[in-house]
């Protein structure tokens, strides 16, 4: 009988967000607090996908982490890889295109079954902050709703401030999400009060 094709669990660690919650803030002046901040962050440089079909490596690694992906809310659109020469072990340094960001991917390809198919495991090497999964996350500190904007992602650029407006109870406000690790970790804090709706 003939073994199956090995495919491991695909490692998508670096588009996991962690996130870290500080203490209390001053707040900020009154006139700053009540202007209204754009949501989301500064819009990072985006790159269409290439238009050439994915070849045989390419697409059975596109599916896996494209269905990964979706559960954060973001579209893996494009996978290109370096040629391969069919030699096993071994490992590419791929790009993804994810909602427009270009974040590299690494492939190890290996030996599956009886040595008559190839496996493959795959990870993000760049972090990328999904919009979706921070705005669960903030909804997951108790606010009931959380809106970062509509940029589905950003590139995990340490430094990289997003704001959130979020509501809970009859309090609505702000807070700033900042980038704390190239991984993808931010760090929350308090932005300032919204003005209540008239």
């Amino acid at each position: 009988m003939r073994a199956a094709a090995v495919v491991p669990a695909l490692v998508l660690g670096a588009l996991l967000l962690a996130t870290g919650c500080s203490g209390d803030h001053p707040a900020r002046p009154a006139a700053a607090a009540a202007a209204t901040p754009g949501l989301g962050g500064a819009a990072p440089r985006t790159h269409a996908p290439p238009s050439a079909p994915m070849d045989a490596v390419e697409r059975p690694v596109w599916r896996r982490l494209a269905r990964q992906v979706a559960g954060q809310g973001l579209t893996l659109h494009y996978l290109a890889c370096p040629h391969w020469d069919g030699r096993v072990p071994a490992r590419l340094t791929c790009r993804g295109y994810v909602d427009g960001l270009v974040a590299r991917v690494a492939v190890r390809l290996q030996r599956g079954g009886q040595g008559a198919d190839v496996g493959f495991d795959a990870w993000m090497l760049d972090g990328v902050v999904a919009t979706r999964q921070l705005e669960e996350t903030l909804r997951g500190r108790g606010w009931t709703t959380a809106d970062c904007g509509d940029r589905p992602a950003y590139p995990a650029t340490v430094g990289r401030r997003l704001v959130c407006h979020v509501e809970r109870s009859d309090a609505q406000e702000y807070v700033v999400a900042t980038v704390s690790d190239p991984h993808g970790a931010v760090t929350i804090r308090h932005y300032g009060t919204a003005a209540s709706p008239g």
